[in-house]
């Protein structure tokens, strides 16, 4: 088993009743177990190749896009 390394995060009110709610669902046996689940499907995520360069692909409507003022 490799070593783990403890790390200290700050989450939002939202996140931590989201941490709170699939611990206590039983799914999960702690919060550690919670958040190594969230960054390996990030990890996942963060492989795949961006809808950007994929052939004919129409660019996604992010929330940040959205974030802009409209003139």
């Amino acid at each position: 088993m490799p070593a783990h390394h403890s790390l200290h995060v700050a989450l939002t009110a939202e996140l931590c009743r989201l941490v709170e709610r699939l611990v206590a669902s039983g799914r999960y046996q702690s919060s550690s177990e919670v958040v190594r689940a969230g960054l390996r499907l990030l990890e996942r995520a963060e492989a795949l190749p961006s809808e950007a360069s994929l052939p004919g692909s129409v660019p996604s409507t992010s929330s940040a896009a959205n974030d802009q003022p409209q003139e």
